[in-house]
This record gives structure tokens, C-alpha cells and sequence, in this order.
């Protein structure tokens, strides 16, 4: 599909503008959870440009988040776009985003984009529904990949398509290597995540798990990413993870990962580390998959 550069540049002010006034209001949860999954979309827009999305298809997108998949598609293409998200103010941010998206003018002729509260493990819609369903970075978080996959596949009309991502960590590299506070707290917070039954290498998995949830494998596809950057205490990446680890620490600190002072100690050596360079690549795969048509 074709994405308008300028439609983008819309989207991207708008998103911006608008985590502003959700950490101003301290709503934190929602400030970085906007941040990150925009940060994550910009990359995301080459795997939207090799993926046939025809006019009129009704599209579904599984953990929606503040809506940036749908608000990007319906830019471009008339269609019948859902979003789903188990975190209802999500929802409400959604909504009153796509509403000043649409005074912005940005959406395609006959696009319509409705978001709903409800949960991947029981999804609020009929059997059969959709043509096309996305599922992004949620599945490495349940501890039933599979289970959720079968609900994917049982909204989608026979000969739909998933599309499903997500990351996995021995794709990360990074030069020189993590501080030792960093460490210390992205483990604690990837051990809450395995302690809930989460998966960080889920990854190499999701043709295995589509397959047991009954779809065919179409296609998949590594997108990498790879840079050279400046971290220095503005850096916006940096800045984003301190947010991330910020909002983290509650249940981290409650889960036993780490005390509340060695917690706040780390973050702190952190936030006052100086400045420096690093190499950074990293990859996520990307699994395109068919309901069977019997």
C-alpha cells in the first residue's frame, strides 16, 4: 500500500501534540505508552508499504493502543477499521484522537475506525468478521500465544490474513554494552514480564504458534533496524526509556524484582550517566498467515 508523506506529517504533529497534554495531565501510562508505540510505528511504516490492503476491506487491530495502526490506514484507504484494547482509557484516548484527526481532514473517503474495549483471550466480535486482523508486540506478553491466536482466527472470514509481530531479544545488539543500573533494571522488568507468563523471545516462535491456532504461513519477514546514536540526557529514546522505567517501578518493586531502594538507586545512576555513543540493531518478525478457506 502507498502512504502519503504529507498525511503522515499530520499524524505524527498530532501524536506528538497530544502525549504532551497527556503527561502534562499526568496521565503517565498513557503518555508513554503513546510515545513508545509511535516510536515503534515509524519503523513500522515499511512493513505497511509491502502488505496488498485492497479499498473496502474490513481491518481489525488487536491491542490497538491510542489508535496510531488504524489512524494510519484509514489516512491512506477507505476502510472499515476496529480497534480493540483491554485498557478502556486507552479507548477514550483513541476516540477523542480520532476525532481531532478527522477535523484535520486526514482521512481517506469512506474510512470509518470505531475502537472497543475487550480482551484478545475473548474478543467482543462475531465469528467470521474480518478480512484483516493485526496483532503487534502483544503475544510475547500472554502466557496463551495460542489461545489468543485462535480468537484471531475465529474473527477472520475464511481466506483472511493475520498479521503478526513481535520481537525477540537475542535480535537486540547494542555496542558498547548496557551500563550496569540498566541492566539491572530491564531485567527486573523482564522478570515480571516471564513471571506473568510473558515471552521475550517469542519471536522465532509465531510460525509455530499460528500453525497450532489453525492458519496457514503465507510469508514471513524480518524488519531490521540499525543506527549509530548520541545518547546524551535529551536524546528522545532516552528520555522515553527513563519514562518507561519510571512507570515500571510500582510493579516491579511490587512483584519483588527489585526493593524500592535499589530501584530508585539504579534509576538515579541513569538518569545521571553521561553522554555517549552507541551502535544499535535490532529486529522484529513478521508473520503474514491465512485462515484456511474449507
Amino acid at each position: 500500500m502507498d502512504l502519503d508523506q504529507s498525511k503522515q506529517k499530520v499524524l505524527d504533529a498530532t501524536l506528538e501534540a497530544y502525549a504532551g497534554r497527556l503527561s502534562a495531565c499526568g496521565d503517565e501510562l498513557s503518555a508513554v505508552t503513546l510515545a513508545y508505540t509511535h516510536s515503534l510505528h515509524r519503523a513500522w511504516r515499511t512493513a505497511l508499504r509491502m502488505l496488498p490492503v485492497p479499498e473496502g476491506m474490513s481491518v481489525l487491530d488487536v491491542g490497538s493502543g491510542l489508535g496510531i495502526l488504524a489512524f494510519e490506514l484509514g489516512a491512506n484507504l477507505g476502510l472499515d477499521l476496529h480497534g480493540v484494547d483491554i485498557e478502556p482509557r486507552f479507548v477514550e484516548h483513541s476516540t477523542e484522537l480520532l476525532g481531532l484527526l478527522d477535523e484535520e481532514g486526514l482521512f481517506a473517503e469512506g474510512t470509518s475506525v470505531r475502537f472497543h474495549h475487550g480482551d484478545i483471550r475473548a474478543l467482543p466480535f462475531a465469528d467470521d468478521s474480518f478480512d484483516l486482523v493485526f496483532i503487534r508486540e502483544l503475544l510475547q506478553f500472554l502466557p496463551d500465544p495460542v489461545g489468543a491466536l485462535r480468537q484471531l482466527h475465529r474473527v477472520l472470514r475464511p481466506g483472511g490474513a493475520a498479521c503478526v509481530s513481535d520481537t525477540d531479544d537475542q535480535l537486540h545488539i547494542t555496542w558498547p554494552d548496557r551500563s550496569a543500573p540498566l541492566s539491572r533494571l530491564v531485567d527486573a522488568v523482564a522478570a515480571v514480564q516471564h513471571a506473568r507468563g510473558g515471552d521475550r523471545q517469542c519471536g522465532r516462535k509465531l510460525t509455530t504458534y499460528l500453525r497450532q491456532a489453525g492458519f496457514g504461513i503465507t510469508s514471513t519477514v524480518v524488519l531490521p533496524e540499525a543506527q549509530h546514536r548520541v545518547v546524551d540526557r535529551s536524546e528522545p529514546e532516552r528520555v522515553l526509556v527513563l519514562q518507561q522505567l519510571r512507570a515500571a517501578r510500582e510493579r516491579v518493586v511490587g512483584a519483588g524484582a527489585m526493593t524500592a531502594e535499589a530501584f530508585d538507586s539504579d534509576l538515579a545512576a541513569l538518569e545521571a550517566e553521561d553522554g555517549h555513543e552507541e551502535f544499535r540493531m535490532t529486529a522484529r518478525i513478521i508473520v503474514l498467515a491465512r485462515k484456511p478457506v474449507p
